[in-house]
C-alpha cells in the first residue's frame, strides 16, 4: 500500500528526473551554442586575416602599390630630365646660330653652297 508520503516521494523523484533531464538539455543547448559562437568567431578572424593579407588594402596590396609608386617615380624623373634636355635644345635653337646650323645639317641634310655632301646608305636598312 502506498502512503501519501510514498506517493509524494515518487512524484518528487519524477520531478527530480524531469529537472535533471531539463538541466541536461540546457547544458547540451548551451554547449552547441558555444560551439556555434566559437566557429563564428573563428570564421570572422580567418576572413579578417585573409582580407588583411590579400585584400586591396592588405599587406600584398600595399607592397604592390609601393612597387608601382617607385616605378612611376623613376619614370617621372626620367621624363623630367628629358623635358629639361628639350627645353635646353629649344633655347639653343632660338638663340644659338651654330645649334640651328647643326640641326639643319642633321635633320634636313642641308649644306653650305661651297660644301659637297656625300650620303652613305646603311647596308642594314632596307
Amino acid at each position: 500500500m502506498m502512503t501519501a508520503s510514498g506517493s509524494q516521494k515518487g512524484g518528487t523523484e519524477r520531478n527530480q528526473h524531469r529537472s535533471d533531464s531539463e538541466r541536461l538539455r540546457r547544458v547540451r543547448e548551451s554547449t552547441v551554442k558555444k560551439k556555434i559562437l566559437g566557429l563564428a568567431v573563428f570564421a570572422i578572424v580567418v576572413l579578417s586575416l585573409v582580407n588583411a593579407l590579400f585584400g586591396e588594402r592588405g599587406v600584398l596590396g600595399v607592397a604592390t602599390a609601393r612597387a608601382e609608386h617607385e616605378t612611376l617615380a623613376t619614370e617621372i624623373d626620367s621624363l623630367r630630365r628629358g623635358n629639361q634636355d628639350l627645353a635646353r635644345e629649344i633655347h639653343a635653337l632660338r638663340t644659338d646660330p651654330l645649334a640651328i646650323e647643326r640641326r639643319a645639317r642633321e635633320v634636313l641634310g642641308m649644306a653650305r653652297p661651297e660644301e659637297v655632301t656625300v650620303q652613305i646608305d646603311d647596308p642594314g636598312e632596307p
